[in-house]
């Protein structure tokens, strides 16, 4: 018997032998080009290249997919033909022709007739063994949400990871076939590429992967839809916040409710899942991502492959399961933003109350707002010094002589400059009102310390003392005014961190004077000098309230304690094993408790430094007893004077010796992979070849824990130069030099150790509150200019057993107040809890409830956050009647896009940039929720840096029509006016649709060089222009698209509207056609018509522009132009660009 006696087996043998590329064990053949069409194992394909083999780029990298993967899509490619037994006879191309190659190359590449290809990428559910799914979207808080998927038994689904213009996403779809059937990303978004999508429109699959990629809302995906010129059929998109949405009819998004199912009656899901109906699809949800002891999860798994991504009971869960066990892992994209923001209103109250033994409760900041003033004093006949200069200290004297006081304005550069003046005005009479007014808008704030730290400091404590022996004090008022964004940095931009140095001082300065009126005023920079003054005012005469006042868009506030666990944060990539952490002040006391958890807990290798240059330590001193102890202080006290030294400091050198050997044996016992470095942190020299030398020895230094500090408590009178900076300088001083020494593109996170102290103020601790609280400032401002690196401060209780208040003559005064000491084990545990939710949150307060009588529930504190969407450059927004103020601070040694873009060597921001900004300030303000289109900007005067000093834009919003504003850069000169700088329209929509068509340059592309000695220079960042060819049309350019986040570093590009180096690309090719073409001509832009935007590119995307001449005269040219992306499809375009002559060696005036 043979195969002929089976005529209807051998027909099917002979239908799909040739399609499934013979066994699975047959090799991938190379393939070959023929005369009459392509061959692929012999058989002639008649797919749709049948007059030469395809050729190009597209087609290359389906070839290389192909023979990848080639066993895994001959498998499906089987399940496939088996499944759909109709015949493939012409099958029609994909509409989009490189994608048809594409999939040509991976048929090439995989053995396979090119006619499965196309046929599966219309229907890739069934190369899965189907797809049923079941999707939940409550917009109700708490309840169950998320994307269950049941595929096939046998299936092997592929998975891609991917991070774009910071939105992390997991796409899952056909091994082999582009795009995805379904896919999630950190910004909350879910979407199923629903069944038989069609490949004669756009496919849903290339949708799906788009908007995973690249859409951040609803909203942003039904615009991403509509500028498609092809729909989406059966597209479906979620939002874990709430809300199902389909594509309807007309090609737009149409909503469907909270909830969606497609699945077959027979299929897993709904036999298993849904029992036949009997199950809830909310119940079949929780039952799947909650996991554990549940039964569903294995029962899927025994009959089919799936995955579950969602959140029950505020958890946030991603699971999978198939008969050969997990097959998605971890995953990073439901692990942060959107997700553990819903899963967070789904946690139940009663987590938030802690364990019954601890002594400390875990508190985060906000800021509640106060009521009005109630005058308890006046200034009418009263002295009033006022320490500082500029147009706050000279408003503030004016708003004081309206009152009736009686102004003294002194303008101070020194410690000595500033007590003096102190004394010149109280020898002209009692000064019971002293005011500081900090800097405003700092930036290094190292080299003017003693203006602005210091000095203030030291005037003080004088002015403190005069009144004290005139018994005034009940009757004196002490007022600083900072700059912290009004809301002391909770949430908006620290303006100048020696804000944080005056509010520290204040409130220890309030907690040793009880009877003293202190206020600290705190507004954003952008506020009007005359305001800032009224309000100073207002609080010098108030009665009673709070220290910290600020001032919201209006609102008068104070900051309170939250009480709330931490949020969970995408998890620190720095924990990785291996990882290189240093640990000032690790190798004694608190600080090397906690590093020791941590180093045990992950693996890491730790650098622990300290000021003490240990001194050798005999072994069997290690293992005295307290007698012994005493013993051997006695004898090597009693040695040290013999030889003329200090007795004391011989001790404690032996003693700090000893505790550092005891901490290395600890880390050594533990298998903690620990070394000891002495290193002086106020000495910049010293801490930057130490970090050069671990860096060498070790490796980049991806995690800094600052526990280093001094502290030394005595009355506020009695504070000396030497303590105050021997406070200063291993707490902030030093911090400064470590962070300058260390690469910001290793560091991920950086932990400081504060005090409660710093938060609320110590009783005689007025210099280690300054210190602490300016410590935070300066991480919380840190944290805001990097956004990839998480920095936090605990302001820590007092710890037990260990640390600076377990000291005798220290917890003798906190014991006589009542103050309970915390354990070391539990401070330790409130470490690593931070530390491993990803250090959600710039300052915690760790300490016992007694000292927090104005805490607020976390559900109520209102904490003030930019806009939903707003961008990175973004620094404040403020709400007036005629509009909406929103501040930017440009830095031309910080900002990538500033140092890479210079004129005659001084950096000069974009034209692209300013438009940016423009776009930015409508978004914050909340006149569009996207950018579709900029009209009629203009650079009225370019912003450039004389010097490097930073430079605030303020950018005014007012609305036109709906969707629709108009918007205004200001910014100052240096002669201190203000101009417009920059201006134009923004909307959120475009009226017309984009239907250019690109054609193809007759010649190759010419390279396109960058000159570093160029007048107008383009750094590495702005580098897109890769090719060109012009002609009398205009001409063509070449450009690859690069990852936004490079020209946005350090800020990163969350929130940006437009691929910025890409557009200025297009520009330098327009600016190239009138030097090459037009007489050497040197142009920069100066402004254009129309700016539409279509669709974001991808990072590495080859890119190409088709340029149009318009016109020129002897002061400008005039040029349109299209950008395409690799796919053909629009980005965008601009329209009337113009380019005006630079005059030579010209230099901004601005």
């Amino acid at each position: 018997m043979s195969l002929d006696s089976f005529p209807t087996l051998r027909h099917l043998l002979d239908y799909m032998v040739p399609r499934v590329g013979g066994t699975a064990g047959t090799r991938a053949p190379e393939p070959a080009p023929a005369s009459n069409g392509h061959v692929t194992n012999g058989h002639a394909s008649n797919g749709h290249a049948s007059n030469g083999p395809p050729v190009g780029e597209f087609f290359e990298r389906g070839v290389r997919i192909g023979r990848s993967q080639a066993e895994v899509i001959r498998t499906w490619a089987r399940q496939w033909v088996a499944t759909k037994a109709q015949a493939l006879a012409a099958p029609a191309p994909i509409a989009d022709d490189k994608l048809d190659q594409e999939l040509q190359g991976v048929a090439a590449g995989a053995g396979l007739d090119p006619a499965i290809l196309r046929a599966a990428f219309a229907d890739p559910a069934v190369a899965l063994g189907g797809c049923d799914v079941l999707l939940q979207a409550p917009r109700a808080a708490g309840a169950v949400r998320g994307l269950l998927v049941c595929f096939g038994r046998h299936a092997h689904p592929g998975v891609t990871r991917c991070e774009v213009a910071g939105i992390a996403g997991t796409i899952v779809g056909v091994k082999g076939l582009p795009g995805g059937i379904c896919g999630w990303n950190d910004s909350g978004l879910m979407v199923l590429a629903g069944h038989d999508a069609g490949v004669r429109d756009w496919s849903a699959q290339i949708a799906c992967e788009r908007i995973i990629s690249g859409c951040r809302s609803i909203d942003d995906a039904a615009a991403l839809i509509a500028r498609q010129g092809r729909t989406p059929r059966g597209l479906v998109v979620a939002d874990v916040r709430g809300g199902v949405f389909v594509v309807g009819p007309k090609g737009g998004l149409e909503s469907a409710g909270e909830s969606f199912r497609l699945c077959e009656p027979g299929a897993p899901l709904a036999r298993v899942a849904l029992a036949d109906g009997e199950t809830a699809s909310a119940d079949a949800m929780a039952s799947v991502v909650r996991g554990g002891e549940h039964a569903l999860p294995a029962a899927l798994s025994a009959s089919s492959a799936w995955l579950a991504v969602g959140v029950a009971d505020g958890t946030v869960a991603v699971r999978s399961g198939c008969p050969r066990g997990d097959w998605l892992g971890s995953d990073v994209a439901a692990a942060r933003g959107a997700w553990p923001a819903a899963a967070e209103q789904g946690r139940v109250p009663s987590e938030t109350v802690p364990p019954v033994d601890t002594v400390t409760r875990r508190y985060a900041l906000a800021v509640s707002e106060i009521g009005v003033t109630h005058p308890a004093r006046s200034l009418r006949g009263e002295r009033v010094l006022i320490l500082g200069a500029g147009g706050i200290a000279d408003a503030l004297a004016r708003t004081v002589a309206v009152r009736g006081g009686i102004p003294t304005v002194a303008g101070v550069s020194s410690t000595a400059e500033a007590v003096a003046a102190v004394e010149r005005a109280e020898q002209a009479g009692a000064v019971r009102h002293f005011v500081v007014v900090g800097p405003r808008q700092s930036g290094d704030w190292l080299p003017t310390r003693e203006m602005h730290v210091t000095a203030p400091f030291f005037a003080s404590q004088r002015w403190l003392t005069y009144r004290g022996r005139a018994h005034d004090i009940a009757m004196a008022t002490l007022t600083a005014v900072t700059d912290m964004g009004g809301d002391f940095g909770v949430s908006a931009a620290v303006g100048a961190v020696e804000s944080g140095a005056l509010a520290g001082l204040c409130k220890g300065i309030a907690r040793e004077f009880p009877s003293l009126h202190v206020r600290v005023v705190d507004t954003a920079a952008a506020v009007a000098a005359g305001q800032v003054a009224d309000a100073v005012v207002a609080e010098m005469e108030d009665g009673a309230g709070p220290v910290e006042i600020g001032f919201v868009e209006g609102r008068r506030v104070t900051v309170v304690p939250c009480e709330r666990p931490p949020h969970a944060a995408p998890p620190l990539d720095a924990l990785a094993r291996g990882s290189v952490w240093v640990v000032t002040g690790g190798a004694r006391g608190v600080t090397a408790a906690c590093a020791l958890e941590l180093g045990r807990r992950h693996g890491l290798t730790l650098v622990l430094l300290g000021s003490t240059r240990p001194v050798e330590v005999a072994p069997e001193w290690l293992r005295l007893d307290d007698a012994g102890m005493r013993d051997l202080k006695g004898r090597l006290m009693l040695e040290a004077r013999g030889r003329g030294s200090d007795p004391r400091a011989a001790w404690r050198g032996i003693e700090k010796s000893m505790e550092i050997s005891r901490s290395l044996s600890a880390f050594r016992a533990a298998g903690v992979d620990a070394r000891y470095e002495a290193c002086d942190l106020g000495d910049a020299a010293a801490v930057r070849a130490t970090m050069e030398r671990i860096t060498r020895d070790l490796g980049p230094v991806r995690g800094i824990v600052h526990g280093a500090g001094f502290e030394a408590a005595c009355r506020f009178e009695k504070k000396t130069a030497e303590g105050l900076e021997s406070t200063l300088s291993p707490k902030c001083i030093g911090l400064e030099h470590l962070l300058a020494a260390v690469d910001p593109g290793s560091l991920q996170a950086v932990v400081g150790f504060g005090s409660t102290s710093g938060r609320l103020g110590g009783h005689g601790q007025a210099d280690y509150s300054l210190a602490n609280d300016m410590l935070a400032k300066m991480l919380g401002r840190l944290r805001r200019q990097r956004p990839g690196l998480r920095a936090t401060v605990f302001h820590w209780h007092a710890w037990d057993e260990v640390g600076m208040a377990s000291r005798p003559e220290s917890r003798f005064v906190l014991e006589q107040f009542g103050l309970t000491f915390m354990p070391l084990a539990e401070g330790v545990r409130r470490f690593m809890d931070e530390i491993e939710a990803g250090l959600p949150d710039a300052e915690v307060l760790v300490t016992e409830p007694a000292m927090c009588p104005d805490a607020v529930a976390g559900t109520t504190a209102a904490v003030p956050q930019h806009p939903t969407g707003a961008g990175s450059l973004v620094s404040r927004v403020e709400r007036r009647q005629d509009g909406t103020w929103v501040s930017f601070r440009l830095d031309p040694t910080d900002d990538r896009f500033l140092i890479e873009h210079t004129q005659h060597g001084r950096p000069l921001l974009p034209a692209v940039m300013g438009a940016e900004l423009l776009a930015q300030a409508a978004i914050a303000a909340g006149a569009c929720k996207q950018v579709a289109e900029i009209r009629e900007f203009s650079v009225e005067r370019p912003i450039g840096f004389r010097d490097d000093e930073p430079r605030e834009v303020r950018v005014e919003v007012a609305a036109v029509s709906a969707g629709a504003c108009q918007v205004r850069g200001w910014s100052t000169l240096a002669t201190d006016e203000e101009w417009v700088h920059l201006q134009g329209v923004v909307s959120s929509t475009t009226p017309d649709p984009f239907t250019a068509q690109l054609d193809e340059p007759p010649f190759p592309y010419n390279p396109m060089v960058y000159q570093d000695d160029a007048p107008l220079r383009h750094g590495p960042a702005f580098r897109t222009l890769a090719g060109l060819f012009l002609d009398r049309s205009g001409g063509w350019a070449r450009l690859t698209a690069p990852d936004p986040d490079v020209v946005a570093q350090p800020r990163g590009a969350a929130g940006w509207t437009m691929p910025v180096a890409l557009l200025d690309g297009c520009i330098v090719a327009c600016a190239v056609y009138s030097y090459v073409l037009c007489g050497r001509r040197v142009e920069i832009p100066v402004r254009f018509e129309r700016l539409r935007l279509a669709t974001t590119p991808t990072s590495g995307e080859k890119c190409t522009a088709r340029l149009f001449f318009r016109s020129q005269d002897a002061r400008e040219s005039v040029y349109d132009f299209v950008l395409f992306g690799s796919d053909d499809r629009t980005l965008l375009s601009l329209e009337g660009l113009h380019l005006a002559v630079m005059a030579a060696e010209r230099r901004s005036t601005t």
